[in-house]
């Protein structure tokens, strides 16, 4: 989906609300006209912006390696871009420009639903919905969108254990994840119910996303993931790895990340 799609994870309410409600929220933004898909900007401001953070390495090396995540991320905008054409012409949907035509192709697609009330749209989310079941995919694509899937329930539950455990970091003079004192790893206070609220996930994805980190050597607890109660508090051990791989606080969308 596109970026502004974030814009519609934003609601008052699950019941129905106004859709004017984002325009009125935004008062001062020309939200309806918005385009759909942001602007990465230019290469030199991204440059600009990495020697801000690199202090004391080299100039040459900062603006290659800025050039190198600036390639990386407008590839990967135009990569979803494409893919998200390809499958509003296979739903037979015209593809969104603006901010109110996605909202029309969300609508269109059963991941909003609406109703009028004296007149007025009023819509509310069913974001909760699967891609797998409203949009049609090749077998490459869907065993990318599968891996693509595993990656932000990753992503939620890192976000999730680095927050509800009050982990401190900070950045290094290259702009690198650090933990205090350089270490490896950090033991938090936790609990499934609190993750999985944080996560907005259900507790029982958190257990399974856990187990996958606990084999993979990320995280550790001295309990059994696999029976602890959801509402149990636990030490869990998270590598800085983990932590520092999602140092955001939201699921961003790759070209972002």
């Amino acid at each position: 989906m596109p970026c502004s799609i974030e814009l519609f994870r934003t609601v008052p309410s699950l019941s129905p609300f106004p859709a004017t409600w984002w325009s009125d929220a935004f008062p001062d933004e020309d939200i309806w006209n918005e385009p759909v898909w942001c602007d990465p900007g230019d290469v030199d401001d991204w440059i600009a912006e990495a020697r801000e953070h690199n202090y004391g390495a080299s100039p040459e090396v900062v603006e290659k390696e800025a050039r190198e995540e600036y390639d990386r991320a407008t590839g990967e905008r135009s990569d979803r871009i494409a893919t998200f054409t390809a499958h509003c012409e296979r739903s037979g949907l015209p593809v969104p420009h603006t901010v109110r035509d996605l909202l029309e192709f969300l609508l269109a697609l059963g991941l909003y639903r609406s109703e009028q009330r004296h007149g007025k749209l009023y819509v509310a989310p069913q974001l909760y919905t699967n891609p797998f079941d409203v949009l049609a995919f090749g077998k490459l694509e869907a065993i990318e969108e599968a891996a693509d899937q595993r990656g932000d329930l990753e992503e939620l539950t890192a976000i999730a254990i680095r927050r509800v455990g009050g982990v401190e970091y900070e950045f290094d003079e290259e702009g690198r994840f650090s933990l205090p004192g350089g270490a490896e790893s950090v033991t938090v206070s936790v609990s499934l119910e609190a993750l999985a609220d944080h996560a907005d996930l259900p507790p029982q994805v958190v257990r399974g996303m856990l187990m996958e980190l606990a084999e993979d050597g990320d995280v550790a607890a001295e309990v059994d993931i696999a029976t602890v109660p959801i509402g149990e508090v636990f030490a869990l051990t998270a590598s800085d790895d983990l932590l520092g791989g999602y140092p955001n606080d939201e699921l961003l969308p790759p070209e972002h990340a």
